[in-house]
This record gives C-alpha cells, structure tokens and sequence, in this order.
C-alpha cells in the first residue's frame, strides 16, 4: 500500500467520515418513524384477526396493545442505545488532531533514530583511534626497549 508521497510507510490517508451526525440524526427520526407505523400496522393487523366474540376481541386487543407497547418500549430502548453510541463517535477533527499528533511523534522518532545512528558512528570512529594509538603504544614501547643505549 503506497500513501502520500511525504508520508510515512504504512500510514493509511485520512478518510472522510461515511455521514454526518446529522444525516444520522434525520435517519434515526425516520427510524422511528417507520418503527411507530410499523407497530401501528402490526396492532391493526391482530386486531383484524380476532374472533367476533366480544370478550374474546377485547381480551385480544389488549394482549395486542401490550405487546404494541412492549415493540414500541423495546425499540425506544435500541434508538437510545445508538444515540449513546453515535455520541461517542470521535469527530472528524478529533481524528485530524490525533493524525497530526502521531505524524509529529514519527517525526521525533526518526531524528532520534538519526540522532543515534550518528552516536553509534561516532563510538565506533573513537573505538578505532583507541585502538590505533593502543598499538602506536605497544610498538614506541617495543621501539624503546630493544633499540635500548649501546
């Protein structure tokens, strides 16, 4: 996968958000709205289908308004729940600020890492002269005791 041509390897290009609170707004309305008429049909349908009988139609009907009710409470219940979630939804410029932060750390990452290259050369550079000026040593000290005074 190739991003930007500045950005980091493997970081993914911001996306736009799919919709907007709003159009989830409007949708959720019209969620309810299709819930309430759905629990309005669903109650005339079981009123339809009862017996003739008045006692029975009666007690059905009531059976058929608590159950309208209980679809009606339960899907109340589901709206709210995806509100809570839709609240907790990060926004767009939440998201943006985050981007920038972590391009910042990579940033910072990356003039360590040449910050510590760097240190490794140089360690080694003056590992090099060490050793170097430990043999320059070694041989002025072999030069002194066996080219010794006649």
């Amino acid at each position: 996968m190739e991003g930007s041509p500045g950005a980091p390897i493997g970081s993914i290009p911001p996306r736009e958000p799919a919709a907007t609170q709003e159009e989830l707004r409007s949708l959720r309305r019209w969620v309810i709205v299709a819930g309430v008429w759905a629990v309005a049909a669903t109650a005339v349908a079981l009123i339809a289908l009862l017996d003739n009988s008045q006692d029975e139609a009666a007690k059905r009907a009531g059976d058929a308004e608590t159950r309208s009710a209980d679809v009606e409470r339960k899907l109340n219940d589901r709206v709210d729940e995806l509100e809570t979630r839709l609240e907790d939804v990060p926004r767009a410029g939440d998201v943006s600020n985050l981007q920038e932060r972590l391009k910042r750390t990579e940033e910072r990452v990356g003039a360590a890492t040449e910050a510590g290259d760097k240190a490794d050369t140089a360690v080694n550079d003056l590992e090099g002269r060490i050793e170097q000026l430990e043999r320059d040593a070694k041989a002025a000290a072999a030069n002194t005791s066996g080219g010794g005074s006649p």
